[in-house]
């Protein structure tokens, strides 16, 4: 994989020496959790989740584009649904097995919406973390 995902891409005040680091602490999502999003009417599974945002993948992301931002949008974790989400395309990427991999920041959140997150995720890290389940390494 020659290509990096646009968030990994270095800016033009950061110099060559310094390492690239993602922003935001992700959560690999297990394909036996109900992690989903609708964006556009199409329901999407959710493969990484951020405190700020969910990565997605699949083949039927060809028409989604850098920038754009999508007004109406559903995250279903579990049993919690968060309707009436503003997603931004942040970055996109070809993941290995082959279709691109979408990172959506939620925007426009709410005092209510940012805290309901806030501790939907931090109650996932904690669970990955103590179970290290998800595949995650120490280094």
């Amino acid at each position: 994989m020659k290509n990096e995902s646009i968030e990994l891409q270095g800016g033009a005040k950061q110099k060559e020496s310094e390492p690239l680091v993602r922003q935001s602490f992700r959560i690999p999502v297990a394909e036996k959790e109900s992690v989903h999003v609708i964006i556009k009417q199409n329901r999407y599974r959710v493969s990484n989740i951020s405190q700020g945002g969910v990565g997605i993948s699949s083949d039927r992301l060809f028409g989604f584009k850098f920038g754009e931002i999508y007004t109406g949008c559903e995250l279903i974790l579990r049993n919690q649904r968060f309707k009436g989400l503003t997603g931004k395309i942040i970055h996109y990427s070809p993941s290995a097995s082959g279709p691109l991999e979408h990172g959506i920041q939620w925007v426009g959140l709410d005092g209510e919406q940012r805290h309901s997150f806030d501790a939907v995720f931090l109650e996932m890290k904690s669970r990955v973390l103590e179970n290290n389940d998800r595949n995650i390494s120490k280094g």
